[in-house]
């Protein structure tokens, strides 16, 4: 009776489990977008003067994700140039979109030692455009 009880709670579980994976739509699952080369340069005006805040940190590699509703997210190496530890903040980088729109994302902020490099996800929420580049200024 035992053993009976322990099989049907082991399938229950087997089964509720399956049901939350066929819950997670497809469309939900993010995609490398085709990388653009680095030596584009695009021309976009910014009327407004819409800049990242300062900072010591260098963009080293990107890639870009999306999906079908439009979520924008990015794969970012980033490089602490000062000798001190800093502190990444998300308006210290800015991502360019398709139509020109600039953009920082999610509100995210992550440790660095001095010198080091590491590699962040961030998201820039739901966007109709692609984003074509990222970049921070120094």
């Amino acid at each position: 009776m035992m053993l009976k009880k322990i099989v049907v709670l082991s399938l229950l579980a087997i089964s509720s489990q399956t049901g939350l994976a066929s819950n997670y739509a497809q469309d939900d699952a993010l995609s490398i977008d085709k990388a653009i080369t680095s030596d584009i340069d695009f021309q976009f005006p910014n009327d407004n003067n819409i800049y990242p805040d300062t900072s010591d940190f260098e963009v080293v590699n990107y890639v870009t994700m999306s999906n079908e509703q439009g979520a924008r997210r990015v794969t970012v190496t980033l490089l602490n140039t000062s000798s001190g530890n800093r502190i990444f903040v998300s308006k210290q980088i800015m991502a360019l979109f398709a139509n020109g729109d600039r953009l920082s994302p999610v509100e995210r902020k992550v440790t660095f030692k001095g010198r080091e490099t590491q590699t962040i996800t961030l998201s820039f929420g739901t966007h109709h455009y692609p984003i074509l580049s990222v970049y921070t200024r120094q």
